[in-house]
């Protein structure tokens, strides 16, 4: 079964201040609303399907229950002591059951699939399925997996009447960048797990390739070059494409964006 690209989580402060950050910045980003069974909230910003999830703490009774959920993104950012930044990935299936089952006769830990939903501003309801699996003591959590209710066509629609996906901006998301102590081992480990084909060596980074988007593993002494900042392990970075936009660097606090980098 493949597995297509999701979205990319961002840890932030305030979801509201990076919404005003990205619009000035013609970034399209909208309010997406409550997770009440989390007590988190997020803002997003849609590239087609693939998207940039912002999101913070509202509930804090609620997020360290969820946060005791072994390799759930809650459970990654109370272990990265709540830092701010890109923390995790998701991957999209049709059939998240049976990537249940894959994954079990690998021998990872599996949690779910769970069933989640998230209210939007109108009242409306997201719901979808959620699939968390890995091993003790991995240098960074493998993306997790989701099941959304309704088919991407219908998704895509749905997110372009609400105007969530902003019909005349061009910007695609192209690759997410992780920084690793192993490139070599974490690169193995994810491309067996994921069923991706054979990695890419480049002169600065390996790749794996997602049908609609790249993973580039750098080295810590390369990603600290890029960004002259100490980097933790983990997604550091998301490489945008806009053929009507400069090149252009955006930086939050542990999360860079580059522009046609």
């Amino acid at each position: 079964m493949t597995l297509y690209f999701d979205h990319l989580v961002q840890q932030v402060e305030s979801p509201e201040n990076i919404k005003v950050f990205f619009n000035k910045r013609n970034i399209h980003t909208v309010n997406g609303g409550q997770h009440t069974m989390w007590g988190t909230y997020n803002t997003l910003s849609y590239f087609g399907l693939s998207y940039i999830e912002q999101i913070a703490v509202y509930d804090r009774d609620l997020f360290e229950r969820a946060a005791q959920s072994p390799y759930t993104l809650h459970y990654t950012f109370k272990q990265d002591g709540e830092r701010q930044g890109f923390s995790r990935i998701a991957l999209r299936t049709t059939n998240i059951e049976a990537e249940g089952e894959r994954l079990r006769a690998l021998g990872f830990d599996v949690y779910g699939p769970d069933a989640c939903s998230r209210t939007r501003p109108d009242g409306s309801v997201v719901e979808w399925k959620l699939l968390h699996f890995g091993k003790p003591d991995l240098s960074i959590d493998f993306p997790f997996l989701i099941e959304w209710a309704e088919d991407d066509k219908e998704r895509f629609a749905q997110l372009q009447a609400s105007g969530a996906i902003h019909q005349q901006q061009n910007i695609t998301m192209e690759a997410v960048l992780f920084v690793v102590k192993d490139v070599p081992a974490t690169v193995e480990l994810w491309q067996q797990a994921l069923q991706l084909p054979k990695a890419e060596q480049h002169e600065q980074y390996v790749s794996l390739q997602l049908p609609n988007i790249r993973l580039d593993f750098y080295d810590e002494a390369v990603a600290t070059a890029m960004t002259l900042t100490p980097l933790k392990q983990g997604p550091f970075g998301v490489q945008l494409k806009d053929p009507y936009r400069v090149k252009e660097t955006l930086v939050c606090p542990g999360a860079f964006y580059w522009i046609n980098r």
